[in-house]
């Protein structure tokens, strides 16, 4: 008899992220002004429920602790060596451990990746981010913290599946599918 070993199933990785017409997502690192739209909001909100966990960088998860640690979160981060539990949250640091068998152990089939720019990064460079979603809110921002932040040029290419028009202001909801 034939038996085919089978793989271990695909974790379907899905970036979120808000921006201003100029490609800006925050003021600064430390900024807590919320300044994307109600319908955004709303967009996101029924969308992380269909996830298994969520994945943000350090900065991002101090913005919004509260409401993260009610579900399965892990927090990227240098000042860890090895992954620490605390509650819901996982503080993981990528360079010193290994993130695919990380969440392969804990079983996460769908993650929804909430950023800043390096850890959507990470997930761009591991070729392990699936589906992007940009709200693009029509301000212009002139400086602070890219969607983006890699530590050399690299071209990502993806498919635009969908756009939706939020609101009359002129907010938009962008679909991609990672096309590389």
């Amino acid at each position: 008899m034939n038996r085919k070993h089978k793989s271990p199933p695909k974790v379907f990785c899905v970036a979120y992220v808000a921006g201003s017409i100029d490609g800006r997502i925050s003021e600064s690192n430390r900024s807590k002004m919320h300044w994307t739209s109600k319908e955004d909001r709303n967009f996101f909100q029924k969308s992380l429920g269909k996830f298994d966990a969520v994945v943000t960088g350090h900065n991002t998860y101090r913005m919004a602790e509260t409401r993260l640690k009610k579900r399965n979160t892990i927090v990227f981060t240098s000042k860890v060596n090895k992954p620490r539990l605390s509650g819901s949250v996982v503080f993981f640091n990528p360079r010193k451990s290994d993130f695919i068998k990380f969440i392969k152990n804990q079983n996460y089939k769908k993650l929804a990746i909430l950023g800043g720019p390096k850890v959507y990064n990470f997930f761009l460079k591991n070729k392990i981010l699936h589906e992007l979603f940009v709200t693009i809110e029509p301000y212009v921002f002139t400086t602070g913290v890219p969607m983006f932040a890699g530590d050399k040029f690299k071209k990502y290419k993806f498919c635009l599946k969908s756009v939706k028009r939020l609101n009359k202001k002129g907010t938009l909801l962008l679909h991609y599918q990672y096309a590389n």
